[in-house]
């Protein structure tokens, strides 16, 4: 998503947001984990191969881990403005790092209590030994319906395979929450706040719904944190001059919208955006084929008048 996601990564660090979040996913809006339930994760995730040889990194837009009396997850949370059509990949790949990221931290205090042996010994990891379960949530603000696999399967070639067979081949499922074609009844299932947001992103291009966002979120009220992000996230700087606009116990985004939409200020800069994105997206395509095609980072760079930490982070 580039520079775009960092008001949505920013907002959804906080331990607070990040619980209403996964409480609208996964319990219809009941507030089954608090912020005190949630502690930052480590984001950087490293493997290498069993000689030593190779290693492989893969960083989380956000990684916490959530922990009461009932229930220890990690959980991931990828914000995604394209289609990634082999995302059930990145996913186990990710998920599998992390595994393997907690299996060596018991194998290291085994190896320093020296309490392992046999089988325990050779495994570095005793039979009573657990680890966490990893749910990476896939949070995708594109336009466009998400059309790519949802599971593991999708991906593989199976036409031909005997029924027995395929039961053997492991799938892996993904959770996306396609915010822009999710149905307005399961988006107000969030709380309050995270329901306007999500709301504002899917018919940020809708004049007419967008100026019904009162109406259709049920509230119009929101915190000041939720409000700052809305705006940074659509573009508008006007949002912030008008946020004057408040009521008792949060502000009223809806009058400063309405006052945009009204008077046709924000139509040039969402233009604008449109044709900022469209660039964007037509550069990376252009800097994925040549890297196909074996050419290094500095004739990428040269070839597109763009500095090489460009081509790197569109790469990464």
């Amino acid at each position: 998503m580039g520079k775009k996601e960092n008001p949505l990564l920013a907002y959804y660090d906080q331990d607070e947001r990040f619980a209403e979040l996964m409480n609208g996913w996964f319990f219809g809006g009941k507030p089954y984990w608090k912020a005190e339930n949630i502690s930052a994760a480590d984001r950087r995730q490293d493997g290498r191969s069993r000689k030593g040889r190779e290693y492989r990194n893969r960083y989380r837009d956000l990684f916490k881990k959530l922990d009461n009396t009932l229930v220890r997850l990690f959980i991931g949370a990828e914000l995604m403005e394209y289609v990634d059509y082999a995302m059930p990949l990145r996913v186990l790949d990710s998920d599998t790092l992390s595994y393997l990221h907690q299996k060596k931290a018991v194998s290291r205090k085994h190896m320093e209590r020296k309490d392992l042996a046999g089988g325990e010994f050779l495994s570095h990891f005793s039979k009573e030994d657990r680890l966490l379960p990893v749910i990476t949530l896939v949070l995708y603000c594109g336009e466009a319906p998400w059309d790519g696999a949802r599971r593991l399967h999708e991906l593989l070639e199976l036409e031909h395979i005997p029924e027995v067979m395929k039961e053997c081949v492991a799938d892996y499922p993904i959770h996306i929450l396609d915010v822009c074609h999710t149905p307005d009844e399961q988006l107000r299932e969030f709380p309050s706040d995270i329901c306007f947001m999500l709301l504002c992103i899917k018919y940020a291009k809708d004049k007419e719904a967008f100026s019904r966002l009162k109406e259709l979120a049920g509230s119009a009220i929101v915190s000041e944190d939720t409000y700052e992000t809305i705006a940074e996230y659509l573009g508008e700087p006007e949002l912030l001059e008008n946020r004057e606009q408040a009521e008792k116990g949060g502000k009223d985004m809806c009058e400063a919208i309405r006052a945009l939409v009204e008077d046709g200020r924000n139509e040039g800069l969402r233009q604008g955006i449109e044709q900022g994105i469209e660039q964007g997206i037509q550069l990376a395509k252009q800097v994925f084929r040549l890297a196909d095609e074996g050419v290094d980072w500095g004739e990428i760079a040269k070839r597109l008048s763009i500095s090489e930490k460009e081509v790197e982070q569109i790469l990464n």
